[in-house]
């Protein structure tokens, strides 16, 4: 198994900025002068995490969001009104449709987003030239790391304190792991069955594959729906399986990922149909290969609990009415 290899990034800092650093969040403030740390989260409450009462927070007017979920994150907590750009994928809510566009990770367009000069930029992760950006023109960065069920829900409360609105955060959270815990529910005394979980794939290549560790949030929402991973132990989050190793193990059904992409049926029949160059594997014999082309699939973000109620549909077909009428969307 090969790790997919992240793009390496400097960690950038500025002289007098800050930085404050919870839960893999970094929130930079260039120029601000000094240097301020807030407790990561604990059971004791907003007050122990040392957050600012919600009046005494003061809110950004001009936000820029450079992701599809940090974008969802930000309107789902009310606070879309503040955001003046958002990247060339966001498509939800509908209300994004007006927005200025600022690029994607790759291609930010760094010019345009100068000459919006954004109160705050909220970015995933490390991205170094937006942070060069916010450097040297004195903008705020909110950096969250949401890649996991856990840290989607601190990214929602370290959006949400950011923001002024930690009651609404909490509330947002609450209702992620309620949606969450419905779909387990619902699945509980189904046998589990082991499932080979692919992020992309080229049509006709059945070569290599690109799939995902235990520690993915996509294997997380499998693993909500019902499913065992077939790689669930491997560490990495994202790695590289062979033809070979996927027939060794034979998984039980197949969830080929294509978020976003408009398949016509002639298309999706033909990504089907290459699955039957492995005609061993137990899933290609039981035709329980699914393919998923939600554009929010791959997102971390509120919406999740969707899409492990769409999987749970997909590897049990007689819950997608269960689900829906308890307030899932399969």
């Amino acid at each position: 198994m090969r790790p997919i290899r992240q793009p390496r990034r400097r960690n950038a800092r500025a002289p007098g900025a800050l930085c404050v650093v919870a839960a893999g969040l970094v929130w930079f403030c260039a120029g601000c002068g000094g240097t301020v740390e807030v407790p990561a989260p604990d059971d004791a409450g907003e007050e122990a995490r040392g957050t600012p009462p919600p009046e005494t927070v003061s809110v950004p007017e001009r936000i820029i969001t450079f992701a599809p979920h940090i974008t969802e994150t930000v309107f789902a907590l009310g606070k879309g009104g503040q955001v003046i750009a958002v990247s060339d994928f966001c498509d939800y809510p509908p209300e994004v449709e007006h927005l200025e566009r600022v690029g994607g990770w790759h291609n930010p367009d760094l010019e345009k987003v100068t000459r919006l000069n954004p109160g705050l930029i909220i970015v995933q992760g490390e991205h170094e030239r937006v942070t060069e950006l916010a450097e040297k023109r004195g903008f705020e960065l909110l950096r969250v790391n949401m890649d996991s069920l856990d840290t989607i829900r601190e990214g929602i409360q370290i959006i949400g304190d950011r923001l002024g609105c930690p009651r609404e955060a909490n509330t947002l959270a609450q209702t992620f792991d309620a949606d969450l815990a419905s779909v387990r529910e619902r699945v509980a005394s189904r046998p589990r069955m082991t499932v080979l979980i692919l992020t992309g794939r080229q049509l006709h290549d059945m070569a290599d594959f690109h799939t995902v560790g235990g520690t993915s949030f996509v294997s997380e929402l499998v693993a909500a729906a019902g499913g065992d991973n077939l790689y669930q132990d491997e560490e990495q989050p994202y790695i590289e399986a062979s033809k070979e190793t996927v027939v060794m193990r034979a998984p039980e059904a197949i969830l080929e990922f294509h978020a976003g992409e408009t398949l016509s049926d002639t298309v999706q029949a033909q990504y089907l149909a290459d699955w039957q160059q492995l005609p061993s594997l137990p899933a290609v014999r039981n035709h329980r290969i699914y393919l998923i082309t939600e554009s929010h699939a791959l997102r971390p973000g509120p919406r999740a609990p969707e899409i492990a109620a769409k999987l749970a549909s997909l590897l049990y077909p007689d819950l997608e009415n269960v689900l829906r009428d308890h307030g899932q969307t399969p």
